[in-house]
């Protein structure tokens, strides 16, 4: 998988562009979601929307009749 885009296993960092909160979350399995640790699921609408991205790309999350934009800062992978 290339190492330069958001697949499984990736630790993203990214800002919200209507906040400007950065915020990093790893993409885990659901058994190992665990919001208060940074660790997300998979199925989560987040997850799935960072999905294939790259940094400087932004991802947007649809929530009922609001948006939220997220740039995508970093994306790490553990070695």
């Amino acid at each position: 998988l290339p190492q330069d885009e958001i697949h499984f296993g990736a630790k993203v960092t990214f800002e919200n562009s209507a906040t400007g909160l950065t915020q990093t979350f790893q993409i885990v399995g659901v058994d190992e979601a665990n919001v208060a640790k940074g660790k997300i699921a998979f199925t989560t609408p987040l997850a799935k929307i960072l999905m294939h991205k790259k940094v400087n790309e932004t991802a947007i999350l649809h929530l009922g009749s609001k948006s939220n934009t997220f740039k995508i800062l970093q994306i790490e992978y553990k070695v």
